[in-house]
């Protein structure tokens, strides 16, 4: 999951769990804090930022196959958790004292990292990237292959109680700011539709004023009686978190229905099944990917549990095998890809006299991209790795394919 939002979701966990109601605090954050709440947030929300901060290790390292290899590795592994909460844990308590911040006592702050910190490998773990949670006693990726990487609507369900809370908080005039908001964010989801369109996500235009509905419950339902100003600040974020967990609850369903109708798809067609997973699509939990490994190549199945939108259906056979892509197994760099590839599909053409074998992770595949030479699989470059040879079986180059 994107590292924004898991820095929302900390900052709901924070509100909710660690932290009191705001009416004592200082109104300012130039303001030294009265109470030890805000650098319990403040933790809790680095906490569940913390792991990604291994995307910096492969431009330090200068490695091309970090995000494979190092991302989602031991930083967001359960067996390290106590470690680097521990840790945070004493950073922050000698920051706060520094500053002269009253903070929470050294325990608390090790129980809010944990729990930060943990939601972050949790919510990675419901993707489809893979997470290596027990590394570094064993370097396997669990997926649950629940939520897309990006998922607006679990976003949106973190942080709307937040805004609500601060938008109804015990001050007078709170549709000042409600209302506002409520334009805002409905503005923004009918701006969605026309800018994700064109890259293949049906965004209806019914769906945005869906969108400004459910908003409305959040900025607009609790003006009447004042009902919003009287939740306060935990309530809401206790909403929140109950929203998101309903939401998980949810794609939990969805992806196994979702599963059932790939497994049903591969008995009725009689394939010989290797590898087999329903994978989530933007921009909602209703659009599914099959994906079917078979010894002669790879099914893609795309469907939707809700709406019209038509049945799909990609094979993409396998290369056979040859010397070149014997060649290409043998680099340790495409042994790393293939040990990160899930479904590997294995092309072999000619590019100005010079054989080329790509390999390609069709969990990523990308529809309608611009056509590149020999017929593209529409698949995006970070997730191709291309070995180019010599007429004579030389390697020329080897590497993952980037965007221009």
């Amino acid at each position: 999951m994107d590292t924004i939002t898991h820095g929302i979701v900390g900052a709901l966990i924070g509100k909710a769990l660690f932290a009191g109601e705001p009416s004592r605090a200082p109104t300012s954050w130039q303001e030294p804090p009265r109470t030890a709440s805000r650098v319990a947030i403040l933790c809790c929300t680095a906490g569940a930022m913390f792991p990604d901060i291994d995307v910096f290790a492969g431009p330090l390292a200068h490695n091309s196959l970090a995000i494979l290899t190092w991302h989602r590795n031991i930083t967001h592994s359960v067996v390290m958790l106590p470690v680097w909460a521990v840790l945070l844990a004493g950073l922050s308590w000698w920051a706060a004292r520094h500053a002269r911040w009253p903070a929470p006592e050294f325990s608390d702050l090790i129980a809010i990292y944990l729990v930060a910190i943990g939601s972050h490998i949790f919510l990675d773990v419901a993707t489809s990237f893979g997470t290596m949670v027990w590394s570094p006693l064993n370097y396997s990726r669990v997926a649950w292959d629940l939520i897309f990487i990006v998922d607006l609507t679990f976003t949106s369900l973190a942080l709307m109680p937040q805004l609500a809370a601060w938008a109804f908080r015990p001050l007078k005039d709170s549709w000042k700011r409600a209302v506002p908001m409520w334009l805002a964010f409905s503005a923004a989801g009918f701006a969605i539709g026309p800018l994700v369109r064109p890259m293949d996500i049906p965004f209806p235009t019914g769906a945005s004023f869906v969108l400004a509905g459910a908003l409305g419950c959040f900025f607009l339902l609790p003006l009447r009686r004042a009902s919003g100003s009287h939740a306060g600040r935990m309530k809401w974020c206790r909403i929140g978190l109950a929203l998101t967990a309903g939401y998980l609850g949810l794609a939990a369903t969805m992806q196994h229905l979702a599963f059932q109708h790939v497994s049903e798809f591969a008995t009725q067609a009689r394939l010989n099944v290797q590898n087999i997973a329903a994978i989530p699509l933007p921009p909602s939990l209703a659009r599914w990917a099959g994906l079917i490994e078979t010894p002669d190549g790879i099914y893609r199945i795309q469907f939707a549990q809700l709406g019209d939108e038509p049945f799909h259906i990609d094979f993409f056979p396998q290369a056979p095998q040859n010397q070149y892509i014997a060649a290409a197994c043998g680099l340790s760099e495409v042994r790393t890809f293939l040990w990160f590839a899930r479904f590997p599909l294995f092309r072999f053409f000619e590019r100005d006299g010079k054989p080329v074998v790509e390999i390609s992770d069709l969990r990523f595949y990308g529809e309608r991209r611009p056509a590149l030479l020999h017929g593209d699989i529409g698949r995006p470059p970070n997730f191709t790795y291309e070995v180019v040879f010599a007429p004579d079986g030389r390697i020329l180059s080897h590497g993952r394919l980037r965007e221009d």
